[in-house]
């Protein structure tokens, strides 16, 4: 830990008129020392203090300092000139403290870092030392920590919905993009001071990269004291101790990056989020909140971070999707406008082929708030679809969701209890003579009774069908005008067909 004069001149504290910096050489310290009359050179990195200039013939260092008491003159150094009724020994004792404090937290930084204690406790000992509110947030806006105590609801709108939210909202982050003002932001190489026209206090942004990609930002917010070059400096020192806490923190993922991310997913989890707010993320989304919507999720066999990017990456050029990574899933919503079921099976087909994967797809459902509905929909549709081991990787809930309540009915006697009893006398019927009277019934109740759909889907004349139905009715009296009975029969083929999934097939 080395710091400037800058930084010990801000800390000390000092009256208005009562000290001057010379600091040509941008030099940082890391201890202090009594300047001496028997000193034979001053040492680069090291600060000596006293009340006059060294002597002539003292070899100076480059990178050494010197604070001077009610002194003046040149030295080929930074030299910070002091004017005050002190004792340039109590000086020195201030100066020690500074250094001592300042050699403390940082210790504290590392220790925590090392022991994993969490981002919070990081950003919490990154405030003792920066003195304003902090906030540590990944390279797509989730608030990973923030630390400010009570004044935070002081705070603009922007820096509150961060607190609030946990993240960056949408619509600010489109406007920073819009402007140019992500694009400058993200470009710095150290710390900046950055007066935006969102955020309307003056902040500190450290942009926090490894091998050159961003993984975070650093912000120190001007709130409780205005922002000084100082402050600067000390957020350079800090940000490297923050990557290290990124890079060695179990939990930490790097996320896609997208910024929209936090919000769906706060959407598919069914958050309470305030209307107005709603309406300004959907429209930054270039979405229409009164739409149709659909999601797909994905679910690889294998979790694979390359891949699932991959996957993501595709599904942002089908029809303008807005993918998300969540519950180790890729899930992505679909617009009703955009939506073109036919191209997507085919589309999503080309991914559950190559990747091994899973696919569920909701219902097209009208309006935002939905999604949380559809992404249980589509989560339960993988949920059947691999339970019945369905031949296909792609699952409709349309076509699943009939096997859904049979999910919570795990005794198999139960489920033929309440099977028709005609259907299963007509099932044991086609097994001893080879009849197709199962596949006809079901397909002409499919076909809501009508004759003409029914033939063709079964490809015999309407004849023949007409005869199968009349043999039907003479053997097994079912009263097909019933509503109801119409209702049990398919009720029964459907338990039938879900009682064919490999954990009943034995019992």
């Amino acid at each position: 830990m080395k710091i400037s004069l800058q930084v010990i001149l801000e800390r000390l504290n000092l009256k208005e008129h009562a000290a001057s910096l010379k600091s040509p050489y941008n030099s940082v310290f890391e201890d202090i020392r009594l300047l001496s009359p028997d000193l034979k050179a001053l040492e680069a990195g090291i600060l000596y203090v006293g009340n006059c200039p060294p002597e002539n013939g003292v070899i100076i260092e480059h990178g050494s300092g010197l604070c001077l008491l009610n002194s003046t003159g040149s030295c080929p150094c930074d030299v910070l000139f002091i004017r005050s009724d002190q004792s340039f020994l109590d000086l020195f004792n201030r100066i020690s403290q500074i250094f001592f404090r300042f050699r403390t937290q940082f210790e504290q930084l590392t220790q925590a870092i090392l022991q994993k204690k969490g981002f919070q406790k990081v950003i919490e000992l990154a405030f003792d030392i920066c003195g304003n509110p902090v906030y540590l947030v990944d390279s797509s806006f989730k608030v990973l920590g923030i630390y400010g105590p009570e004044t935070m609801p002081e705070m603009s709108a922007t820096w509150r919905r961060l607190l609030s939210d946990g993240y960056m909202p949408y619509d600010v982050v489109m406007k920073l993009i819009e402007s140019n003002e992500l694009q400058t932001m993200e470009t710095g190489i150290c710390a900046d001071l950055i007066l935006s026209n969102y955020f309307y206090i003056p902040f500190i942004n450290y942009n926090i990269r490894y091998k050159g990609r961003i993984q975070g930002h650093f912000f120190v917010v001007g709130m409780f004291k205005k922002i000084t070059p100082g402050d600067i400096e000390l957020t350079n020192l800090v940000g490297p101790y923050l990557l290290d806490a990124i890079r060695s923190d179990p939990n930490f993922q790097a996320t896609r990056g997208r910024y929209y991310e936090h919000f769906i997913i706060d959407m598919l989890e069914g958050k309470n989020i305030r209307a107005e707010y709603l309406a300004d993320q959907v429209e930054a989304l270039q979405l229409d909140l009164n739409d149709f919507f659909t999601i797909v999720k994905i679910k690889p066999q294998q979790h694979d971070e390359l891949r699932n990017e991959q996957i993501a990456r595709q599904l942002e050029n089908f029809n303008g999707s807005k993918p998300v990574h969540y519950d180790d899933s890729i899930v992505g919503i679909f617009s009703g406008k955009q939506y073109q079921q036919r191209n997507l099976y085919e589309k999503l087909g080309q991914i559950s082929s190559n990747l091994n994967c899973h696919i569920g797809i909701s219902d097209e459902i009208q309006g935002f708030v939905n999604l949380p509905i559809q992404y249980l929909q589509a989560s339960n549709a993988i949920t059947l679809g691999r339970l019945m081991e369905l031949p296909e990787t792609i699952y409709s809930y349309q076509d699943v969701m009939r096997y859904y309540p049979l999910l919570f009915i795990q005794n198999k006697k139960d489920l033929i209890s309440m099977c028709h009893p005609g259907v299963m006398i007509l099932r044991s019927y086609d097994a001893e003579h080879d009849s197709k009277y199962i596949e006809t019934l079901e397909t002409y109740l499919k076909n809501e009774r009508h004759s003409l759909p029914t033939a063709t889907d079964l490809h015999i004349h309407r004849n023949t069908l007409t005869y199968r139905l009349e043999k039907i009715e003479a053997l097994f009296h079912f009263n097909l005008e019933d509503a109801f009975e119409r209702e049990r029969i398919i009720l029964t083929q459907n338990i039938l067909s879900y009682l064919n999934h490999a954990s009943f097939a034995t019992e």
